[in-house]
């Protein structure tokens, strides 16, 4: 088994240098990190377990996590999963500094996380946050390890993305409709953010896939909710005293309860995501039709798990995409 100093030696490079590529410490130019990684997979590099553990004893690691979280209760089972990974590897020095916002304001998003960088000096960061060009500069700049988690960022050196595919989610909606009855539907459609990437590709996914199947539906109008209910029933009750033709509505984050409120009386075809309480019992009571979940439990924990392995194993983990799960009032509370 190939070791650091061996690795060093064939490439004609520090120990140093070879550590710090590993190990993401310090700053290394990017053709000597290709050459030091390229070489590692070759001769099938294995980190020493048993020292790395050993030195998480001596000099713990702390992993920041951003979660939208205030006011948006689809986020306390994800926030859950987090809190359960870092209590089975607690023992070997992982903590987690957990910071919530509300909606997605980019100054409050880049302020949280310039927080968690230069006052709680954290080793790592776990991001739902938004994708701001402002925000993915200043991730650069750090060099910490980052995991986007539930929506991803367009950050060229994060490690993964741990969440559900949106626009496969969207197409999956779409094609509900299909099954439900397509013909005629004038579907007004919520969304929490056009800051958020996953906000927009569940609707890139149910509109592409309307074309492809081409459905004879019609779009009304998209709108950002913030994720918000008094947004919500308020978008929802001004555009139905316009649009008199609207007889579908598509929830697609948060303000499920808002939205519905704002329907009032009006006999809507009603779909939305995830299966918060709300949700649940909208559905029980026969104003949602179906939802779409995607495993927050599941996000939270692998998010956390991933950052904790690739500290103790020093290979870069693979993105995980969370299961779709379709719910209705026969298996809502299952």
């Amino acid at each position: 088994m190939v070791t650091i100093k061996e690795l060093a030696q064939i490439l004609g490079v520090s120990r140093g240098t070879v550590d710090r590529v590993l190990h993401n410490r310090g700053k290394v130019s990017p053709e000597i990190k290709e050459q030091v990684l390229a070489k590692a997979k070759e001769l099938n590099y294995q980190p020493n377990k048993a020292g790395i553990m050993l030195s998480l004893r001596k000099q713990p690691k702390k992993i920041g996590a951003l979660v939208p979280s205030i006011g948006n209760p689809f986020f306390e089972s994800l926030i859950t999963g987090m809190m359960k990974a870092t209590d089975e590897y607690s023992d070997l020095g992982f903590s987690l500094s957990l910071k919530e916002v509300k909606g997605f304001d980019r100054i409050e998003h880049l302020a949280t996380i310039k927080n968690l960088v230069e006052m709680e000096h954290c080793d790592a960061l776990l991001l739902a946050t938004i994708d701001d060009e402002t925000i993915i500069d200043y991730l650069q700049s750090t060099r910490l390890p980052v995991i986007a988690v539930n929506s991803d960022i367009a950050l060229s050196r994060k490690l993964c993305y741990v969440g559900p595919d949106y626009y496969a989610k969207g197409a999956l909606h779409a094609g509900l409709l299909d099954l439900t009855g397509a013909e005629g539907r004038r579907i007004l459609i919520l969304k929490g953010s056009e800051a958020m990437r996953g906000h927009s590709d569940i609707i890139r996914g149910f509109k592409e896939t309307i074309d492809r199947k081409k459905l004879k539906c019609t779009i009304a109008g998209i709108y950002d909710t913030y994720d918000d209910n008094e947004t919500a029933e308020r978008i929802v009750r001004d555009k139905l005293a316009q649009d008199s033709t609207i007889n579908t509505m598509f929830i697609t984050t948060a303000g499920v309860r808002g939205a519905v409120e704002g329907a009032g009386e009006h006999k809507l075809l009603i779909f939305s995501s995830d299966d918060i309480q709300e949700t649940k019992d909208l559905i029980k009571e026969g104003k949602i039709r179906w939802t779409i979940c995607q495993e927050p439990f599941r996000q939270g924990f692998e998010a956390v798990r991933r950052m904790q392995s690739w500290f103790i194993d020093g290979t870069e983990p693979e993105s995980l995409f969370t299961q779709h799960v379709i719910k209705l009032v026969e298996n809502i509370e299952t």
